[in-house]
């Protein structure tokens, strides 16, 4: 009588554990993503803010804060998967770059990952700069995204 409790009792804790489910990757609804263009002399920037519900876009076309515009809307659910499996907060972690092309009166681009606990963000000329190659994929597609973005602003202002 002994035996066959303690299967029992085996047979339920091997159930119990086989049946706990994985919880989501928390990394999927707690970052936020972030990619903008600064450039100098007062010619303006934009900004593209996204997490996994919500892209916001910010038009600035000069140094007078007054005219920057912003658009929000829903995530594309399947762009945002794309960029969370093209990101790979390890290899963005050790990409340290910061130029400031825009101290010469340049551009910069500037991308900010954010996390629960965990912040990093690089400044650099264009995703082609080899300092980046690690992370080219990830950089390129976010680039598209907010291309797209500002291309759809530009258009809707010229119909206004």
């Amino acid at each position: 009588m002994k035996y066959p409790i303690l299967l029992l009792i085996i047979l339920i804790a091997f159930t119990a554990a086989g049946c706990q489910r994985k919880s989501p990757p928390i990394y999927d609804t707690d970052i936020i993503l972030s990619i903008s263009t600064v450039c100098g002399w007062c010619t303006g920037g934009d900004s593209l803010v996204i997490d996994a519900n919500t892209s916001v876009y910010r038009d600035s076309p000069s140094c007078d804060l007054a005219k920057a515009t912003e658009t929000s809307n829903a995530t594309d659910k399947a762009q945002w998967n794309e960029l969370i499996s093209l990101l790979d907060r390890e290899q963005f972690k050790k990409v340290n770059i910061n130029l400031c092309n825009v101290c010469a009166d340049g551009c910069d681009v500037r991308v900010t990952v954010k996390g629960k606990n965990y912040i990093h963000y690089i400044s650099y000329g264009g995703s082609d700069n080899e300092a980046v190659a690690s992370i080219r994929a990830f950089l390129k597609k976010l680039e598209a995204i907010s291309a797209v973005y500002k291309k759809e602003y530009r258009n809707n202002k010229t119909r206004l």
